[in-house]
C-alpha cells in the first residue's frame, strides 16, 4: 500500500480562515479619484458595494493565503493577503498555489511554453517541469490585499 500525504504549506504561504457575512457593504465610489488634479465640479456619487459578493462570492471554492515569502517579489510582497479560487484553471502565466512531486505548497507563476513555474523574484529559482512531475494546484490567485500604511 502507497500512502500519499497531502503537502502542506511552504515557507512562503500561510493559509486563513474566513467566514462571509451577509450584508457586508461598504460605500463606493464608482467614478474613482483622480490621481492628478482634480476637477471641483465633479460631484461623487456614492454606492454601495459588498466585497463579501465581490471577492468572496463563491466560499467553497476561494481561500485566503498570506505571502510570507519573498520568492514572487515584486509582484507579491511579504503580508499581502491573497484570494485563491480553487474553481479558475491554472493557465498560463497565472500565478497558482502549487505542489510538485507531493512537496510543500508554494506560489509561483506558470509559463506553459518553457514547461516552468517562475519565482518572478530573480534571486531564486524557477522550477523546471519535468514530463514525469505531478503538479497539484490549490488554486489561482485572483486577487489580493496590500496594506499601504
Amino acid at each position: 500500500m502507497k500512502i500519499i500525504n497531502q503537502p502542506k504549506f511552504g515557507e512562503e504561504l500561510q493559509n486563513l480562515s474566513f467566514t462571509k457575512k451577509e450584508n457586508n457593504f461598504v460605500t463606493y465610489y464608482e467614478e474613482g479619484v483622480q490621481a492628478g488634479f482634480p476637477s471641483p465640479a465633479e460631484d461623487f456619487t456614492e454606492h454601495k458595494l459588498s466585497l463579501d459578493e465581490k471577492y468572496l462570492n463563491n466560499p467553497d471554492a476561494t481561500f485566503l493565503i498570506k505571502v510570507i515569502g519573498s520568492s514572487m517579489y515584486p509582484t507579491l510582497h511579504v503580508g499581502d493577503l491573497l484570494i485563491v479560487k480553487s474553481d479558475v484553471d491554472f493557465t498560463d502565466n497565472k500565478i497558482g498555489i502549487i505542489a510538485v512531486n507531493n512537496t510543500d505548497f508554494t506560489v509561483k507563476r506558470y509559463n506553459k511554453n518553457n514547461e516552468i513555474l517562475v519565482a518572478d523574484n530573480k534571486e531564486f529559482s524557477n522550477i523546471k517541469i519535468q514530463e514525469d512531475d505531478t503538479l497539484l494546484c490549490l488554486g489561482v490567485v485572483v486577487n489580493l490585499i496590500r496594506d499601504v500604511v
